[in-house]
């Protein structure tokens, strides 16, 4: 019975921890622009980047910038400007 009982504990505390990491594990995915800005972002302030989920009705490019915090901004990927970013941070990331 004791055997049953530290099982069944253990499965608890498992599938709890499994749960609670749910929104950060699918954070990125899960979030859609409404829109996209049209002002280009300067460079420095880009951390990472990610495309939204397919699901999204509009395709686009969410650039994570730290301005006082984490901000999102929302960009149409078909912009010359963001290609370039995008490349330049992924450079950037490899070297961390």
């Amino acid at each position: 019975m004791r055997n049953l009982t530290a099982l069944l504990f253990l499965l608890s505390l498992c599938s709890l921890q499994l749960v609670s990491s749910v929104p950060t594990i699918f954070n990125h995915i899960t979030q859609c622009c409404t829109g996209t800005s049209k002002w280009k972002i300067p460079l420095k302030n880009i951390v990472t980047y990610w495309w939204t989920s397919n699901n999204c009705s509009i395709k686009a490019i969410v650039f994570e910038t730290l301005n006082n915090g984490k901000h999102y901004r929302c960009v149409d990927p078909t912009a010359v400007w963001v290609n370039n970013h995008m490349k330049t941070v992924d450079r950037k990331n490899k070297k961390l």
